[in-house]
């Protein structure tokens, strides 16, 4: 059966890999590709060199909804005496510009937490650093997989598996993977 995981390292050919899957990218995709490799059996690693969840989470859509909602809070407070609401005028309502950051903040921390949770509970293994596709060894040798240098990049808030990881990673190493997924997102681009 083709669809079985290789738990073990080893494929029925006999190649060693250091991982089944090497997911380069934890944005959502990432994430949910690794653990789902992982729920079926396969041996998962997932390199980031930033926090989990991708532009999504840290940069894009939770952070523009936050501030979106203090907005259209702001919008309705302005308009509530219409409505038979009254304090606006007075100065009674006041904004802490502050306290919305603070919380914005700790709401995606929170995130990044439970992604990182997560994907310690499905197995999967974080590598923080940058990953790059490294070459063949031109020894002549087809021993299968494709190898990925992973270079430290220091403690980018990772969390917890991530921080010993980076401990034992002084340099920069070499993973060897059967499968490579790249999950790292994109960039807009005006034709």
């Amino acid at each position: 059966d083709d669809s079985r995981a290789v738990v073990d390292g080893n494929d029925d050919d006999g190649k060693k890999y250091d991982f089944d899957l090497l997911v380069i990218g934890a944005g959502s995709g990432g994430i949910a590709s690794a653990r789902r490799a992982a729920s079926y059996g396969a041996k998962v690693a997932v390199v980031e060199m930033g926090l989990l969840g991708g532009t999504c989470v840290n940069v894009g859509c939770v952070p523009k909804k936050v501030m979106w909602n203090a907005a259209s809070i702001s919008e309705t407070l302005h308009d509530m005496h219409h409505y038979g609401f009254s304090g606006y005028e007075s100065g009674a309502v006041r904004f802490d510009w502050g306290f919305i950051q603070r919380s914005r903040d700790a709401y995606i921390e929170r995130l990044n937490d439970i992604y990182d949770r997560n994907m310690i509970n499905s197995g999967v293994t974080r590598l923080t650093g940058k990953a790059s596709l490294a070459q063949s060894d031109n020894d002549g040798v087809d021993d299968g997989g494709v190898k990925v240098i992973v270079t430290p990049i220091g403690n980018s808030g990772g969390g917890q598996q991530s921080d010993q990881l980076m401990q034992q990673q002084q340099q920069h190493q070499t993973i060897k993977a059967k499968h490579i997924l790249l999950a790292t997102g994109g960039y807009p681009e005006m034709p």
